[in-house]
């Protein structure tokens, strides 16, 4: 494998770190939701793992570098991480959910 496929590698493996730490850090501390920067640090997530984009660096950059299919990678990620990085009075309620089924 080459050195910049390495690279973007880390990159990734850093962002799904960075993921799985700031669930862990919100489901210890709840009112880390009232502090602004936590709540930059997970929009910016969420918006390098959602982005549709193509450019050096990007998500499905990496994905297609790895030869991933981004879709499925971020349908994974999606799942068991950035749906957990939604505030609870944000979250839709059970039985929300319950009648819209």
């Amino acid at each position: 494998m080459e050195p910049e496929t390495n690279l973007w590698i880390a990159v990734l493996a850093q962002a799904v770190r960075d993921a799985k730490t700031l669930v862990k850090r919100v489901q210890e501390k709840p009112e880390l939701w009232g502090n602004p920067l936590f709540r930059y640090e997970v929009r910016h997530l969420k918006q390098f793992f959602r982005s549709q984009s193509l450019a050096v660096g990007s998500f499905r950059f990496i994905c297609d570098l790895m030869s991933v299919d981004p879709d499925q990678a971020a349908q994974c990620i999606e799942e068991k991480y950035l749906r957990h990085l939604v505030p609870a009075n944000e979250r839709p309620t059970q039985t929300a959910s319950l009648q819209a089924a």
